[in-house]
């Protein structure tokens, strides 16, 4: 089916034998419905970020009246800046005790703590030099100093790091799963406790994921190694690395991402529980870009392009199937 077609289709410019046609293309296979909504994801994107739409009676009109022009970042200034992005789990600090244990000199040293609200952020100075801006809920723990052989910190949520160079003292953030050695300066871990997989993502320079008796993995730019949980196993692919960062400007950006993944990182942008009550949602993969959107719009946006209604409570939101 060309894109041509699809694109007519949804702005309802083919005659009713040709929109006949293409619905039956659509829900001929799965990998054809889930082009399509990929496509009507972009496009309705696409519309959001217009001027105006003049007296359009679409439901894209809603938005259009909430939501400010905004514009994509220019991401070509990720390579240069030389900050390390990682999101990883929120452990419990007994759970920490383990991983001093990898390094008895960590262990040693009298321990640092830093940690942000759950409204603001916080930056911090390590002893070397290094700056870590803490997202919301996030904490680090560090030694006073840096004298052992390796510079190592656990970071317990989200966190940038803009690390001192020093070729001698390798910088390695401890995580649930692996530990993340710096070789280089730019990348972005995401090992949230109720995930279903750890990511890690190369933007510049070069990192190694070390594991007890694993053999290292080391990453180009532009690969993401994802870590499945279930599976115990460490997949590498290449991914655009600009989508992988720009929750820093606000935008979340899904690619073939499962639902349930798409729930939470809107839970932990938006600080509102959702659940998803229907279990062929639970397997549908969602494409598509919530450019810096508030949660209802953001809703309102999977409602359009895809399967997806939702009600909204007090307490929680539900995502369920359309009926």
């Amino acid at each position: 089916m060309q894109d041509d077609s699809l694109q007519k289709y949804l702005k309802n410019e083919l005659s009713p034998e040709d929109r006949k046609f293409v619905n039956g293309w659509i829900k001929e296979s799965d990998e054809n419905g889930k082009y399509f909504n990929a496509l009507k994801a972009r496009y309705v994107a696409k519309s959001l970020n217009q001027s105006s739409i003049a007296d359009s009676k679409t439901a894209y009109e809603l938005f259009e009246r909430k939501k400010n022009k905004r514009r994509w970042s220019h991401y070509a200034s990720y390579a240069a800046i030389g900050l390390i992005f990682l999101s990883t789990s929120f452990f419990l600090l007994k759970d920490s005790l383990s991983y001093d244990q990898k390094d008895h000199k960590f262990l040693k040293d009298k321990l640092q703590f830093a940690e942000s609200s759950n409204v603001n952020k916080e930056s911090v100075v390590l002893p070397d030099g290094s700056t870590v801006v803490l997202n919301i809920d996030s904490r680090i723990e560090y030694p006073a100093s840096f004298t052992g052989e390796t510079r190592r910190i656990l970071l317990y949520g989200e966190a940038i790091f803009d690390i001192v160079h020093d070729s001698l003292h390798p910088f390695i953030v401890q995580t649930e799963h692996y530990d993340v050695k710096v070789l280089g300066t730019t990348f972005n871990v995401k090992s949230y406790p109720n995930d279903t997989q750890t990511e890690t993502t190369l933007i510049t320079g070069k990192v190694e994921l070390l594991r007890d008796k694993q053999n290292p993995i080391v990453l180009s730019p532009s690969e993401k190694a994802v870590f499945h949980k279930v599976e115990n196993k460490v997949k590498v692919k290449k991914v655009i690395s600009a989508d992988v960062v720009a929750w820093q400007k606000g935008t979340l950006v899904f690619n073939n991402t499962p639902l349930q993944q798409v729930a939470l990182d809107l839970e932990r942008k938006h600080n509102k529980k959702i659940t998803i009550n229907s279990v062929r949602l639970l397997k549908y993969e969602y494409t598509g870009t919530l450019d810096n959107l508030t949660l209802e719009e953001s809703l309102e946006l999977l409602k359009i392009s895809s399967p997806i209604d939702f009600r909204i409570s007090e307490n929680e939101i539900v995502l369920k199937m359309k009926e």
